[in-house]
C-alpha cells in the first residue's frame, strides 16, 4: 500500500511538471526561431520585385558635372530666330523685330541718341513747335517735306485729331545705327494709340549733329 502510494506521488509530481518543460521549450523556440518570411528586409524585397521600374531620365547629366557655360542644344532641337543657343559667348543679345530691325544701339553715340531723343520729344508735341531746330539751316526745306507728308498720311491713315493737351506719340525705339564718315542714319519707331510710324533719321556726324533728313518709311494702324 505505502509502494503504491509512492508511485502515485511520483506519477502526479510527473504530471504537473510536463506542462511547465513543455511551455519552456516553446517559449525557447519562439525566442530564437525567426523565420525569413517574417522579417522586414524579406518585405522590403517582396515590394521591391512589385514596382516597375522605368529607365533613368537623362542617366548622363547624373553621372558628370555640367555647367551653364557647357551646355549646347541637342540635335534633335530644332533652331529658329527665337531660339538662341547657349555659348561661351558673353556678348549682349539685342531683341530683333521682323519689321523693324535690330535694336542694338551700342553704337550710338551718346550725344546722337540724346539728340534724337530730344527732336522725338519735341516733335510729338501739338504743331511740333521747336522741331524745325534740330535741322541744319541749309536743308530747312526737308524738314517742311517731311513735316507735310507726315501730317498727309496721319490724316489718311489714322484720322485722329490732336489737340494742345494731347500729344502725337507716347513714346518710340531707336533701331541699329549706321555711322557712315559723312552721315549717320538711325531708323526710328513712333508709337500712338493708334498705331505706329517708321521714319528714318539722317544726320552730321561732325559738330552738332544737325538734321539732313527725314524720311517716313511705314505707317501701321492698330
Amino acid at each position: 500500500m505505502k509502494k503504491n502510494f509512492q508511485f502515485y506521488i511520483i506519477l502526479f509530481s510527473f504530471l504537473l511538471l510536463f506542462p511547465s518543460l513543455n511551455s519552456c521549450k516553446n517559449a525557447q523556440e519562439s525566442s530564437v526561431v525567426v523565420t525569413e518570411n517574417n522579417t522586414i528586409k524579406k518585405t522590403v524585397k517582396d515590394k521591391e520585385l512589385e514596382i516597375t521600374w522605368t529607365q533613368e531620365l537623362e542617366n548622363e547629366r547624373l553621372t558628370k558635372s555640367i555647367s551653364r557655360d557647357t551646355v549646347q542644344l541637342g540635335p534633335d532641337v530644332s533652331f529658329n530666330k527665337d531660339l538662341y543657343k547657349i555659348t561661351n559667348n558673353k556678348s549682349p543679345v539685342y531683341p530683333y523685330l521682323t519689321d523693324f530691325g535690330s535694336l542694338d544701339t551700342s553704337n550710338m553715340y551718346n550725344s546722337v541718341k540724346e539728340k534724337i531723343n530730344q527732336f522725338c520729344q519735341v516733335f510729338s508735341e501739338y504743331e511740333h513747335s521747336g522741331a524745325e531746330e534740330y535741322f541744319s539751316q541749309k536743308y530747312i526745306f526737308n524738314y517742311v517735306f517731311f513735316v507735310k507728308d507726315f501730317e498727309d498720311g496721319w490724316n489718311k491713315y489714322f484720322n485722329t485729331e490732336i489737340t494742345e493737351e494731347s500729344q502725337y506719340f507716347n513714346k518710340w525705339i531707336f533701331g541699329e545705327p549706321f555711322n557712315g564718315s559723312d552721315i549717320i542714319q538711325i531708323p526710328v519707331r513712333f508709337y500712338a494709340d493708334c498705331g505706329t510710324i517708321d521714319v528714318t533719321v539722317f544726320l552730321n556726324p561732325s559738330g552738332n549733329n544737325e538734321f539732313y533728313q527725314i524720311t517716313i518709311d511705314r505707317w501701321q494702324k492698330v
